[in-house]
């Protein structure tokens, strides 16, 4: 009679036993830390396969950059040539592959103003991974989406007589020099980006190209401009990037503009590289 039944038993002792087992069970694994080589190649894949699916920046990339070597060549090409200081094809593929690296720069700027103010910036600024690499993934992939799009111009331009006359190493060389030329725009460009209110901000970045796309050694040679000009337009980032790239593949002086196209990549990262982190870092935190 005084036999209880297992229901009649105390309320409390199952649950205390549940909870001493479910919190001995209950062993999340540890999140380690990504390395920054994989992290910058994850990014940097992540980006190029987003950016694959933006019209804009496949236009600005690709398909405006082959319109306008064709457009320069048809229309500039015969008298650039007869100025004697050879094949106006080399000097203006140059040029076209570097307002490539320029205008794809301001697209992708419009991505990351997106990307900010949806806040995504702010949920990948979570993740258990060095800050250098956001940084460090999107510079990786602006100058890899460079070099794409310089392949499918070197195509183009072969077809108009463009040829590799240095040799293979030098013309590998030659589709380097847009990929250096890209990583140093685009650090003011995302500097810009971070702490831009709207898009109109980057968009005055066009009007500071046309300058460069029109002033510079690719369309004519610098004594041909006038003595006042001549300065600004042999020693603005442009020239001697195409310089470079000519003397890689027609012939011509190398070491001295390659230097000049490092020296001015060295010297964008060195002035906005701390304002572009300080810029990235103020628009994940404050979303």
């Amino acid at each position: 009679m005084t036999n209880k039944s297992a229901s009649d038993q105390p309320a409390t002792e199952k649950p205390m036993t549940t909870m001493n087992e479910s919190a001995a069970d209950t062993s999340w694994p540890s999140r380690k830390a990504v390395g920054l080589p994989v992290q910058v190649a994850a990014q940097a894949g992540a980006l190029l396969r987003a950016w694959t699916r933006d019209p804009g920046i496949v236009v600005q990339s690709l398909l405006f950059p082959t319109f306008m070597l064709l457009m320069f060549q048809l229309v500039f090409g015969k008298s650039v040539t007869q100025l004697g200081v050879g094949a106006s094809v080399y000097g203006n593929t140059g040029l076209v592959a570097l307002v490539g690296a320029l205008y794809g720069t301001v697209a992708t700027a419009m991505s990351l103003i997106h990307e900010r103010d949806s806040g995504l910036l702010s949920r990948m600024w979570t993740l258990p991974v060095a800050r250098s690499g956001f940084i460090a993934g999107r510079l990786t992939a602006e100058a890899v989406r460079t070099g794409l799009s310089t392949i499918v111009l070197f195509l183009v331009a072969l077809s108009l007589g463009f040829r590799f006359e240095q040799g293979v190493a030098a013309g590998i060389g030659a589709w380097v020099v847009p990929m250096i030329f890209a990583v140093g725009v685009a650090v003011p460009v995302i500097a810009l980006a971070t702490v831009a209110s709207g898009t109109q901000a980057v968009q005055l970045l066009g009007g500071v190209f046309l300058f460069l796309l029109f002033f510079n050694s690719g369309f004519a040679p610098v004594s041909e401009y006038p003595g006042w000009l001549q300065p600004a337009v042999r020693y603005q980032p442009m020239t001697p990037a195409i310089d470079a790239i000519r003397g890689l593949t027609e012939g011509g002086a190398v070491a001295a503009p390659l230097l000049g196209t490092i020296a001015w990549t060295i010297g964008l990262v060195i002035v906005f590289g701390p304002l572009a982190v300080r810029g990235y870092r103020r628009a994940c935190e404050e979303r």
